[in-house]
């Protein structure tokens, strides 16, 4: 064999070889990473149940390494092949921890991945579940189409029973589709044009699987769904149960507090079945009490088809008047809410925190700076975060991700939305911690708000809706009058906003005191947003001077009416350094006990009249 033949041979090689073996996954090219995620494991990554307000106990983590490549439209399914690439799921494809950290101008990309179903569910169906994925996912098992979803933050299933093969592995297959910014699509504050040069409040895309995969099994009949909402008034849970069955089937709750029952009810799915309890201990950031919950559904013989474990926690939020102005209160008492914007990005893991423990530490950590309330910002997140607010105690005001209000909604593109909308609320409802949905912010591809608005608060009479957060955002001003708050976004100083006689108001962001950081910012040469203390020699006694000097406004601005204040932000995100952390949650921004103290005061000034004696 001479030198060229020897060659060419060596070249088909290792073109053979590279279609039968994929790039090895390894973290790439991180401009910062957490503590977390600096010593990440593959084959342990986010293996918490991912579903808490409603736990079986057969289930299997399908995280973890899995075949990927990019997609192109007109693509043929990859069955039965071997794909280019390793992914780490469940971390989007644009950010580092997923190994690939590209973004495609074809917004498509493959995911493929062999599993073998445990021997003692033979006999049960199987169900294969999907926490969230960017934008769009076709999903084949075994060269069967099951289906596609739309929707990036809302989790979807599939009954995969009838397509699996009775030996050897499954394959699993999962086309994503992701337009992000190109489409009017509910997308947050993710923006395409800036990826490898972020600038203003926008930041990198969030495409492909991005929440837990999981398989699930259950029995032939078995509950999909649960509904808990608490009636303090009538000491009372309402639950209600959906099951596989169209017909209904009877059903039992349990409640629990300490190990012990202290209430019983039967009744059937697809109505509401109330659960009364004596002297309720009540829910609160100051005592997050939890029931433990046992839901049982029975066949006619009232044998235990099917079981899913729980919790609720009572309370009550509305909107009260005292001395003619209407305050925020929580289980019929005046309490001034004040927590931090939270966007919950991560550096390493972009929409996808690279650890549960990462996830409550934000979350604990945000209360121990005093803050009692988070608004989580132009995202939702995945059901283990919500758990740990339920567990730790904090208030929740949940933003509706927005679109590219540069784009025209076709009434499709309506529909869609509206239909995600529904789905934050159905999919969550049953969380003590969130107490507000908001609707719009700020005017971002916002239309039909008085409609939209009515519709999410005849959905969920419970809570406390917002049509548009930041009405003083728009040239001239907007306020819509619907729902139950009046929000202005008063940042350098924060302003009291004119007091509404119908609504509680609130200052939905202000603040943003900002300074860089050298390597611990997204770039040493970047463009910095909220740099405002770039020529002061103590930067964090700057920021935090003006902090304490803007709640000395803001105690004011309580005493005269104001509901609620949210400071802008937790921690920088990206190019945007006004957070109280940096972006890899490493260094402390500002002076933690004064801004805490600070935080506390707020909490002292009377809201209503002091009772007669």
């Amino acid at each position: 064999m001479n030198h060229r033949t020897q060659y060419i041979a060596f070249v088909l090689f290792c073109l053979l070889a590279g279609t039968v073996q994929a790039k090895k996954w390894g973290v790439k090219n991180a401009p910062l990473l957490t503590p977390w995620s600096e010593n990440i494991d593959p084959q342990n990554v986010l293996p918490e149940y991912p579903r808490p307000m409603m736990v079986r106990d057969e289930w299997r983590n399908l995280n973890g390494i899995w075949e990927f490549q990019q997609g192109f439209e007109g693509d043929k399914v990859p069955f039965n092949k071997r794909l280019s690439d390793e992914i780490l799921v469940p971390f989007p494809w644009e950010s580092p921890l997923s190994g690939i950290r590209q973004q495609f101008s074809s917004f498509r990309g493959w995911y493929r991945k062999k599993v073998a179903i445990p021997q003692n569910w033979s006999g049960q169906r199987v169900l294969l579940h999907f926490g969230a994925v960017d934008w769009e996912a076709a999903v084949y098992v075994n060269g069967h189409c099951l289906g596609k979803h739309q929707g990036g933050f809302d989790a979807f299933s599939f009954d995969i029973t009838k397509y699996l093969v009775p030996k050897g592995e499954q394959e699993i297959i999962v086309s994503v589709y992701d337009p992000t910014d190109t489409k009017p699509i509910a997308i947050g504050k993710q923006w395409r044009p800036w990826y490898d040069d972020p600038q203003w409040c926008l930041y990198t895309p969030n495409s492909g699987i991005w929440q837990t995969v999981w398989l699930e099994a259950v029995p032939e009949t078995y509950i999909t769904d649960i509904k808990i909402i608490p009636d303090l008034d009538k000491s009372r849970f309402d639950v209600k149960v959906t099951s596989s069955e169209v017909s209904k089937c009877p059903v039992r709750v349990n409640f629990k507090a300490e190990d012990v029952v202290v209430a019983t009810a039967v009744g059937e799915t697809l109505r509401d079945i109330p659960v009364h309890v004596s002297v309720p201990r009540l829910w609160s950031p100051a005592d997050p009490y939890l029931y433990d919950v046992k839901i049982e559904l029975l066949d006619e013989d009232k044998k235990v088809v099917d079981r899913i474990e729980s919790y609720a926690g009572m309370r009550k939020i509305s909107v009260e008047v005292f001395d003619k102005i209407p305050r925020l209160c929580l289980n019929g008492e005046p309490l001034y809410q004040h927590g931090p914007l939270d966007q919950g990005y991560w550096p390493d893991g972009i929409f996808t925190a690279p650890s549960d423990d990462a996830l409550r530490w934000d979350i604990e950590n945000i209360k121990d700076w005093g803050f009692n309330m988070i608004r989580k910002h132009m995202k939702i997140e995945p059901q283990r975060w919500y758990y740990h607010c339920d567990k730790l105690g904090i208030l929740v005001w949940q933003d509706m991700p927005c679109s590219n209000g540069d784009l025209t909604r076709s009434e499709t593109d309506k529909v869609q939305f509206e239909t995600e909308l529904s789905n934050m609320v159905y999919q969550h409802w049953s969380h003590p911690s969130i107490i507000m949905w908001t609707v719009f912010n700020e005017h971002w591809g916002l239309y039909d708000v008085d409609r939209l608005t009515e519709n999410v608060m005849s959905l969920d009479p419970s809570r406390l809706v917002m049509g548009n957060s930041g009405i003083d955002a728009k040239t001239p001003h907007v306020d819509y009058e619907v729902g139950h708050i009046k929000d202005n976004h008063s940042y350098l100083p924060p302003t009291l906003p004119l007091i509404s006689s119908k609504r509680a108001t609130v200052n939905g962001e202000y603040g943003a005191l900002g300074y860089f950081v050298p390597r611990h910012s997204w770039s040493d040469n970047g463009k910095y947003m909220h740099d405002y203390y770039k020529d002061q020699p103590d930067k964090k006694l700057a920021a935090t001077n003006e902090y304490v000097e803007f709640m000395d406004k803001i105690y004011g601005y309580i005493a005269k009416g104001l509901s609620a204040t949210v400071y802008t932000q937790w921690t920088d995100v990206e190019n945007e350094v006004n957070g109280l952390y940096t972006y890899d949650r490493k260094i402390i921004k500002l002076d933690k006990e004064r801004v805490k103290s600070a935080n506390m005061k707020c909490y002292q000034i009377p809201l209503a009249p002091a009772p007669s004696k």
